[in-house]
């Protein structure tokens, strides 16, 4: 029989035995000490010693009972804060300028959402350059004002998985990229307040101010000078040689996009794919077959490998405060697409845009453009930016048509 993987428990734990849990795993430092003293107190009586043994049940089980009435009455106030706490989407996506060398970037517009890129560092990416990664040592810890609304929100989470994100910045003649673990709920209360807001119930308060988290005077900071937590994240569209360009529909239980047309596959990196490789384009490429794979719902023999998959574009993403983000496509066989497992709480189903591959370059570009324009409304900025930067990429290099067509 098997077992289910601990992202399945906790995604399936309620809220309040994540408090009693978490509660647990960071005692206070006086409930701690009465607990130990307690423990060691009824030990001392059990093991039966003459001298003081009846004094020493009373002073455990008294200890042991201090300690729990003071848990107890931790775990309700923390579920009274996290009862008052909600999101709140932003009445419009954030939007800010960018601090040098970002300000002379090509900026893409969707729908109210914006991103920045380099078209330099794009054709690097896309010629797959070998980048040695540096990990840094230690966890990021978010501002010392988000600390608190962090420890709330991680509740509320399904799941709280290390992740990697980027300290410096990401340039077209970067020769190592340094890397650093850091824990999805730090994004929570940082770059996801570029497009929602935390507030408190009843006074509807703001718990962080978005503003002071996201901004450095007034302008998107350089990575190596923000104070978000600008974990990596991937979009990737899969294509096949038979004519389907596949979307996932997302689900309410998505922190962002909800019942929008997403790319074949969308997340953030985990730390787990250094494992992909030492280099940079392997662990993008490791983690978009990764996310594909999951939200497709591929079989064993439905794999993809990387060098099916092929970066097109890095980019800033402006309504999550320039978190850093890559865009690629993979080419793919014949699949047949399954919302799978816990995937259910976040994908409600698939989409295909269907072409004709022997109507060439050309006619691929003008069916996905115009698929995008007929069904704007349902498009998410992630889709919209993926599919542009793969329309572009075959417009401009004859060698790109080539390679989607021709998988081995």
């Amino acid at each position: 029989m098997l077992l289910p993987d601990r992202r399945t428990v906790r995604a399936h734990m309620p809220y309040a035995l994540r408090i009693v849990v978490g509660r647990f795993g960071r005692l206070s430092a006086l409930h701690g000490t009465l607990l130990l003293l307690g423990v060691v107190g009824l030990v001392i009586s059990l093991v039966g010693l003459d001298v003081g043994s009846v004094l020493a049940f009373t002073l455990g089980l008294a200890g042991i009972l201090l300690s729990v009435v003071g848990i107890v009455a931790q775990v309700i106030e923390d579920w009274v804060r996290v009862s008052r706490i909600y999101f709140d989407a932003r009445a419009k996506p954030f939007d800010a300028s960018y601090s040098a060398p970002y300000d002379g970037w090509s900026r893409v517009h969707f729908n109210g959402y914006s991103s920045v890129h380099s078209e330099e560092l794009d054709a690097r990416l896309r010629d797959d350059p070998v980048i040695p990664l540096e990990i840094e040592q230690g966890l990021w810890s978010v501002p010392p004002e988000c600390e608190e609304a962090r420890q709330l929100v991680r509740v509320r989470l399904d799941f709280d998985e290390a992740k990697i994100r980027l300290p410096d910045d990401l340039v077209a003649e970067a020769d190592v990229v340094r890397v650093q673990r850091t824990r999805y709920s730090a994004h929570t209360v940082t770059n996801l307040l570029g497009e929602k807001v935390l507030r408190e119930r009843q006074r509807h308060r703001e718990l962080v101010h978005s503003d002071a988290v996201l901004l450095r005077n007034g302008l998107i900071p350089q990575l190596r000078y923000s104070r978000c937590s600008n974990h990596l994240g991937v979009d990737v569209v899969a294509v096949s040689a038979s004519g389907r360009v596949v979307l996932t529909l997302q689900g309410e239980k998505n922190t962002t996009n909800q019942g929008k047309l997403a790319p074949s596959g969308s997340g953030s990196m985990d730390w787990a794919d250094l494992q992909a490789g030492p280099d940079l384009l392997g662990l993008v490429k490791g983690a978009m077959l990764r996310e594909m794979s999951e939200e497709l719902g591929l079989r064993r023999n439905e794999q993809v490998v990387p060098s099916d998959i092929r970066v097109l574009r890095y980019v800033r993403v402006t309504n999550w405060g320039g978190k850093p983000q890559f865009c690629g496509v993979a080419r793919i066989g014949d699949v047949r697409e399954q919302v799978r497992g816990i995937e259910h709480r976040y994908h409600r189903d698939h989409f295909s845009i269907d072409f004709d591959p022997g109507g060439g370059a050309q006619h691929f570009v003008a069916t996905v453009r115009g698929y995008v324009q007929d069904n704007a409304s349902r498009v998410s900025f992630p889709l919209y930016e993926t599919l542009d930067v793969l329309c572009s990429w075959i417009d401009r290099d004859p060698r790109a048509w080539v390679w989607l067509m021709n998988r081995a």
